[in-house]
């Protein structure tokens, strides 16, 4: 934490190793956020063949974590502002774990509604984890300052999309529990209490931190202000168009990933995890050299209309050619490293600083609302087409659908760069970023 109290304080400021074992501990529990939102998917094969559950169920288990996501965005600010980011951290991280736990625990007693119990378990793991990343986010913002932030932000969202790609390879790693659905959602409840566990591990350092070193007081967080909210230029809400069209194709497609490959195929559950994984390893990678080519070269609206438009193919040449799922995926492991790194940071180039935090809101709860209804329509779209082990060209519609809503996405970042062009840009190709990009969050979800 940079900022120090007035020179009376006699105490010292804290050390560098300090700050960077408080980020370790957020990062830690970032890796047993993502990886127990990540873990359901390799089992829904195992929950349709154990509870008969269909593709809109499936869906529908995304869209209560979306729910509650849209549910902490009005809640969840008020909270961690009254709280504080320590307490709040801890609170969410409990939430989360009892979440994950009743994942892997409600469906086994409630066997004439193992469906709702699951859907109970998403919600709680949605109000849990969202308003967590909230707090972990702020935490870097309040310890990291300048020109640290950035790679303290790349390194805290590498180590949560870790976990993601840790969850894609668990049917490989972990071979051995995936002869029923309950053993790999426990291996998952076990990573939701290592997330609570490392989450009391900061709030320690965070009350050690006031008590020894001379640091300042935490300040509000940003609060979602409703006059303010469609009040902003058109090239913020080609933005926002862009990210909803990118995040409702990205996400979803996880979603059904692992059954598509078996399904459609014809994978082992373990390779068809090897397959989804390539996404989160891409994006870990990538994401962090894309923020510094783009720092270095500027080009945000360009860059984006690439990370869009190479998010299209890959969906009509699953479901209609040949070409090796491998380089399919890895297509859309750069689309998921690239869009992201430069879309979120492109925003204080759109918004004043003053309203960066409702810019924000706004964007992600217009993604949250865009992701729970693609996952559920993807779910009816695959029931209606028969898709199955039995019929799998009964997924090509699904592939279509989301390759539809991909090149929407591609319109809105065209749409983007045009406008750029003209002279009402808003210097999105400047090279220097603004001091609003360096001190905001990058990726709230």
């Amino acid at each position: 934490m940079s900022e120090a109290l007035p020179a009376a304080d006699p105490r010292p400021l804290p050390p560098t190793a300090y700050r960077w074992l408080v980020l370790l501990s957020c990062s830690v529990a970032m890796f047993g956020n993502y990886y127990v939102f990540d873990a359901l998917y390799p089992v829904t094969p195992l929950l349709e063949k154990a509870f008969g559950f269909t593709g809109a169920q499936v869906g529908l288990l995304d869209t209560a974590y979306n729910v509650a996501a849209l549910l902490t965005l009005i809640a969840g600010g008020i909270l961690i502002d009254r709280m504080g980011v320590a307490a709040s951290a801890v609170l969410f991280g409990a939430i989360g774990a009892a979440g994950s736990i009743a994942i892997a625990v409600l469906p086994a007693l409630l066997p004439d509604t193992p469906w709702v119990g699951m859907m109970l378990g998403r919600f709680l793991l949605g109000v849990g984890s969202e308003c967590f990343i909230v707090a972990a986010t702020t935490v870097v913002g309040r310890w990291f300052k300048g020109k640290e932030i950035s790679f303290a932000l790349a390194i805290q969202l590498l180590v949560g999309r870790l976990g993601s790609w840790a969850a894609d390879k668990s049917p490989d790693f972990a071979k051995s529990l995936f002869e029923t659905w309950q053993p790999p959602l426990l291996l998952a409840a076990v990573l939701g209490v290592v997330w609570l566990v490392f989450a009391l591990i900061y709030a320690g350092l965070e009350k050690r931190a006031a008590r020894v070193y001379a640091v300042k007081k935490a300040g509000a967080t940003d609060k979602l202000v409703w006059k303010d909210l469609v009040r902003f230029d058109l090239g913020y809400w080609w933005v926002v168009g862009l990210c909803v069209a990118f995040y409702s194709t990205i996400f979803p497609f996880r979603t059904f990933a692992n059954l598509y490959f078996i399904e459609a195929k014809g994978l082992a559950p373990e390779d068809a995890g090897n397959l989804k994984s390539i996404l989160p390893l891409l994006s870990m990678i990538g994401m962090p050299l894309f923020g510094l080519l783009v720092d270095k070269i500027g080009k945000r609206a360009l860059l984006m209309a690439a990370g869009s438009a190479l998010l299209v193919p890959p969906f009509f040449l699953l479901a209609f050619s040949s070409a090796p799922p491998t380089l399919l995926m890895a297509m859309l492991g750069l689309a998921f490293a690239l869009v992201p790194a430069v879309l979120w940071p492109a925003v204080t180039y759109l918004v004043p600083e003053q309203r960066l935090g409702s810019a924000y809101a706004l964007m992600t709860f217009c993604q949250q609302v865009g992701w729970a209804g693609m996952s559920w329509g993807l779910g009816l779209l695959k029931d209606a087409s028969g898709a199955s082990a039995a019929h799998p060209a009964g997924w090509a519609p699904v592939m279509v659908a989301l390759g539809a809503l991909a090149s929407v996405g591609f319109v809105f970042s065209f749409l983007l760069w045009r406008s750029e062009r003209g002279a009402k840009g808003h210097g999105l190709d400047a090279v220097t970023p603004t001091a609003a990009t360096e001190s905001k969050p990058i990726e709230p979800a």
